[in-house]
């Protein structure tokens, strides 16, 4: 087996396990976060993912009453899937070719990594409102939402040249599109936004996590036996092997 093939199987299959790490963790840290919350019960259509982020207990933020025992359990969470999926792209697109196509999808991955960490570090509560953080973790969410679902998009309109698999080209134009859509919903209908804001924010965040689970699956998935196979110039032109 080539060297440098064996390197580039290396590079996505670890690429891919930090992926699906990145997609559990969130998935059942906010499932427990939220599991914790009791006064009043945490409403998933209501309630932002935020909320569960908020360590004042008792606080009040736009009319939402908070009660977030385990603040830290959410916080971490988006700590961590930040640093996992700038870890995993970094891992895979290191065996890219450089380009303008790598540095764009480079740059969407640390919006959206770095604007989800700020979100772990920079809270949502009343005190943030009117101190003026709210800025910076508000700025941190759109980073994120908008950078993650703008990265399956691309992966869609130019994954052909990667050899990525036509299923998972559209499968990816459809989360990114579904996201955005959702992301653009929550802003632009104040009213939706007042009563179940929780529902569309949602949808924009689990097509990401959706997307990176599917990514994941697929590179790590892939054939163990790749001897008989043609070399390759990069790591993601082997996602349809």
């Amino acid at each position: 087996m080539d060297v440098r093939v064996q390197k580039n199987v290396a590079r996505s299959r670890a690429a891919g396990a930090l992926f699906v790490l990145a997609g559990v963790q969130y998935a059942v840290l906010e499932y427990v976060a939220a599991a914790a919350w009791h006064n009043p019960p945490y409403s998933y259509a209501v309630n932002f993912i935020s909320d569960l982020g908020n360590p004042v207990p008792g606080d009040v933020f736009d009319g939402r009453v908070i009660d977030s025992p385990l603040h830290l359990v959410m916080d971490t969470a988006f700590i961590a899937q930040g640093v996992l999926f700038i870890a995993a792209s970094v891992l895979l697109l290191g065996g890219v070719e450089a380009g303008r196509l790598r540095r764009v999808l480079l740059g969407l991955v640390i919006a959206h990594g770095a604007g989800v960490i700020l979100v772990g570090f920079f809270h949502e509560s009343s005190a943030a409102l009117h101190n003026g953080v709210i800025v910076v973790h508000s700025i941190g969410a759109a980073a994120a939402i908008i950078a993650g679902n703008v990265i399956p998009i691309v992966l869609g309109a130019r994954g052909g040249q990667f050899g990525a698999p036509r299923w998972l080209r559209r499968a990816s134009t459809a989360l990114g599109i579904l996201g955005l859509a959702a992301f653009v919903l929550l802003q632009a209908d104040r009213a939706l936004y007042d009563s179940d804001g929780g529902v569309p924010e949602r949808i924009a965040v689990y097509t990401i996590t959706a997307f990176e689970l599917m990514l994941g699956g697929i590179l790590l998935a892939r054939p163990s036996r790749v001897d008989s196979m043609p070399p390759i110039h990069n790591a993601a032109e082997r996602l349809a092997s």
